[in-house]
């Protein structure tokens, strides 16, 4: 199979997917659109879980982030039973997992509603009247519209940055390696997993000389608002909009089901 597939998801989130899309017989290009710097926290205000009713974690970056702060501040820290945390999707539910938070603490959307905000916020606005301080987990921006509708509801919103999100740096042999692929000009399909992403990714391939080229690709997001996102920035430079925008779940295994479809030749938009 001549086709390939560009993953641009931070570093660190691409490899399993691009090992199985490898044994599936595609080619995977790394290239991280967005790159995550942990945010400095000061333990004199660093906000801990037991003072709050509910933390909100927005990715599974911001839990890694997190629990490696709490684990600077308090080596011997363990996730207080009592606290509930919410989850805006399975892969950050298994983040959450992973840092040792009991799984029947966990409360994240129904997988029929999707993985967002509104589909958090339908299961969170039961437990409302529980709730009066909430902590929200998240880059340095981002998930406004769930905090607004918290405090909406009376509640106290506290927002915590754990990390940065800042365009992405390429290497040359990665910007080589793009440049390469395009001009094969064969089946290829480019994921998109963040509006901020698709910003980074504009740019640096507007920079690079090869926005023509890139916007020829099949591209996958992980949501709507993304896909518009995408609409904007292409309608906004002047460009032809791509010929195929597909939208999937955001876990592994949608995507990778997703991309295996988008890469195949004899798919059509």
């Amino acid at each position: 199979m001549d086709a390939s597939v560009i993953l641009t998801r931070p570093e660190g989130r691409n490899e399993q997917l691009a090992a199985r899309l490898s044994d599936a017989g595609l080619k995977s290009l790394i290239l991280p659109a967005l790159s995550l710097q942990p945010q400095p926290a000061d333990k004199a205000s660093f906000p801990v879980p037991h003072d709050y009713d509910l933390l909100v974690f927005v990715s599974g970056s911001a839990v890694r982030f997190y629990a490696g702060q709490l684990r600077r501040f308090s080596p011997d820290f363990r996730w207080p039973g009592h606290v509930p945390v919410a989850a805006v999707g399975v892969s950050t539910a298994q983040a959450l997992r992973r840092a040792g938070v009991d799984p029947g603490m966990i409360i994240q959307p129904d997988p029929l509603d999707g993985q967002d905000s509104e589909a958090l916020w339908k299961r969170l606005r039961p437990r409302l009247p529980s709730l009066r301080r909430v902590l929200i987990l998240r880059g340095n921006r981002g998930r406004e519209w769930l905090g607004a509708r918290l405090e909406e509801a009376g509640l106290q919103v506290d927002r915590h940055a754990v990390y940065e999100r800042t365009p992405a740096h390429w290497s040359a042999g990665q910007e080589q390696g793009l440049a390469a692929l395009l001009e094969k000009r064969s089946c290829c399909a480019c994921l998109l997993t963040s509006s901020e992403g698709v910003d980074a990714m504009h740019a640096n391939v507007v920079r690079l000389g090869l926005e023509d080229a890139w916007l020829s690709l099949r591209f996958l997001v992980v949501h709507e608002r993304i896909a518009s996102r995408l609409q904007s920035v292409i309608s906004a430079s002047g460009k032809v909009a791509p010929r195929m925008v597909k939208i999937c779940q955001p876990s592994d295994d949608a995507i990778y089901e997703a991309l295996i479809r988008m890469a195949s030749p004899s798919e059509s938009s």
